[in-house]
């Protein structure tokens, strides 16, 4: 297992230049289906005050069970916290880090998020693309790495007595689009962001019957509490997450060994798909036991600082360039054992061949 280290903090003046960055970039013409308007330059800009607030205020801890795969893969995120979810955020910082700003990798998103003022062409520069399967395709053909929340809204608004559970509802085109582009699939857990406001119900049934499917591609009207709103009523608007430490896990890369006509087979894909969903909520219910998350984590041992010497860690980072890994000390040797049957029970039904 190996582990993300923390970054010494930036100058003032990176910073400074970050905040300048989002200001001149939020003046610019969002361009959703535009994979070129990804802008690595702008990335390395703001890398320096994403990366501040991924050390110290979501402290956050990013695992992997080992390196990503080089060419297209297809990394499959549960969701958390409805639509201010800083996990997200957590996610590309740790890729961008360990890989570079250069290396291509999109992420399928929602319509709205490309309409709101200036945040609109940030996420553009920064990779996200409109969630369509031509838009995946095309970023998969370009060699890139491809975030998807496959669980959208339904597991991004799940009530907060739901917060380890993978919610994907009855959503099963990335199943098809992997099979079909024959890429690798790579898993990722995360627990922590969904303790940054409370949300006691989705409201699935308000918003079908006010009709958000139809309006506004919404299948949800959460009740809850966030800031600085106060009371959540019926949008998932972005809220102001308290600072809870954030513990996310990339599992072993899942190779489903399937032709790609399975891809049309509705049997084959549901085997596929059950089969992904076991392995994540098998490693969702490990992060759970470990108990390094939230406004109140219970241990910190095997925390970025305290691997951050090592000599490992020093090899891997010479090994890719970036920042460098430490191995995961704790994790290995604490982890708690009833958590670790299930995943390797999950991993054995699925019958799927890792890399």
């Amino acid at each position: 297992m190996l582990i993300l280290p923390r970054e010494p903090r930036p100058d003032l003046d990176l910073v400074k230049d970050a905040i300048a960055a989002f200001r001149e970039k939020g003046r610019e013409r969002v361009r959703p289906n535009d994979l070129d308007a990804r802008d690595p330059a702008f990335i390395a800009r703001v890398l320096p005050l994403l990366g501040l607030l991924y050390d110290d205020y979501c402290r956050c801890e990013t695992e992997l069970e080992e390196e990503l795969p080089d060419g297209p893969f297809l990394a499959i995120g549960n969701h958390n916290a409805m639509t201010g979810m800083p996990d997200m955020y957590c996610h590309m910082t740790a890729f961008w880090r360990r890989y570079g700003t250069s290396r291509p990798a999109y992420g399928l998103m929602h319509d709205l998020p490309f309409n709101v003022p200036k945040a609109g062409p940030w996420l553009n520069a920064s990779g996200a693309i409109a969630a369509c399967p031509e838009n995946a395709r095309r970023a998969l053909a370009r060699g890139a790495a491809l975030l998807v929340f496959p669980g959208g809204d339904l597991d991004a608004c799940k009530p907060t007595s739901a917060q380890y559970t993978i919610r994907f509802g009855q959503r099963r085109g990335f199943v098809r689009l992997a099979i079909r582009e024959g890429v690798p699939i790579v898993p990722i857990v995360s627990v922590g962001a969904h303790q940054s406001l409370y949300i006691a119900t989705d409201g699935r049934r308000l918003a079908e019957w006010l009709g958000l499917p139809r309006l506004a591609r919404s299948n949800v009207a959460p009740l809850g509490l966030a800031l600085p709103w106060g009371l959540i009523v019926g949008v998932p608007i972005p809220h102001v997450p308290l600072p809870v430490k954030i513990h996310t896990r990339m599992l072993r890369p899942l190779h489903l060994g399937l032709p790609r006509g399975a891809a049309d087979d509705p049997v084959q894909v549901e085997r596929a798909f059950e089969r992904i969903v076991a392995v994540m909520q098998a490693g969702l219910d490990e992060l759970r036991a470990a108990g390094r998350h939230g406004l109140f984590p219970r241990a910190e041992r095997g925390s970025p600082r305290a691997e951050r010497g090592s000599p490992r860690a020093e090899r891997g980072g010479a090994r890719r360039g970036g920042a460098a890994f430490a191995p995961n000390v704790w994790a290995g040797a604490h982890a708690a054992p009833g958590a670790a049957r299930a995943r390797q029970r999950a991993v054995g039904l699925a019958g799927l061949s890792e890399k």
